[in-house]
């Protein structure tokens, strides 16, 4: 049975917003993360795989399959939730021009950090799960990981520098740069699982 759960920080974010009398705009940012996770949900039906728990996170969502699947599956489910952002975005015609104009830029807005190259957002997913569906070697998830670590450490000093306006800039980056992290420790039993199970790196 597949489990939805809304990450705290997340939670935080939206009960600041009704706190503070922006309950319309905790709509929209709850609706656009829901719209994004239901593309990767129907992108992972459609390609045959198991849901095993969803995390609704501040920048889209953290998705456990309950099987690993291929890295061309994982490629579909990655492309799943910028698709459904898209349809979102073009749902606007239909919308009322006081909704229309905040939902679109909340989707944009959306689509924009999801499609940043790194892990674990959707535009790294996209990128490291093509090379590694074309060239099936160990070393590429792991510059990804790399990449993906200075990134986030880089905008996370950053927003620290220019604190109090970047509160939201620091919180969503140090969440990433912990994502990433807890990938990086555990990237050689990742890899040692696909070289035994899989048989995919070589």
């Amino acid at each position: 049975m597949l489990r939805i759960t809304i990450h705290p920080l997340l939670l935080v974010v939206l009960l600041t917003m009704v706190f503070t009398g922006n309950i319309a705009l905790y709509s929209i940012i709850l609706c656009s993360l829901i719209i994004h996770e239901v593309g990767h949900l129907l992108a992972a039906k459609a390609v045959g795989l198991q849901l095993k728990s969803c995390v609704i996170m501040p920048y889209g969502g953290e998705i456990k399959l309950q099987q690993e699947g291929t890295y061309l599956q994982k490629l579909i489910i990655a492309f799943g939730g910028p698709c459904a952002t898209l349809i979102g975005m073009a749902s606007c015609i239909w919308l009322p021009p006081l909704l229309a104009e905040p939902f679109l830029k909340a989707q944009f807005y959306l689509l924009c950090l999801n499609l940043l190259p790194f892990l674990p957002l959707d535009g790294g997913k996209i990128i490291c799960y093509t090379l590694l569906t074309l060239f099936p070697r160990a070393k590429i998830y792991e510059v990804f990981l790399s990449l993906s670590l200075c990134f986030f450490t880089i905008i996370a000093v950053v927003a620290f520098m220019l604190l109090p306006k970047s509160l939201p800039i620091l919180l969503l980056s140090i969440l990433l740069w912990m994502n990433v992290l807890g990938e990086w420790k555990y990237r050689k039993y990742h890899i040692a699982y696909e070289k035994i199970v899989l048989n995919r790196l070589t």
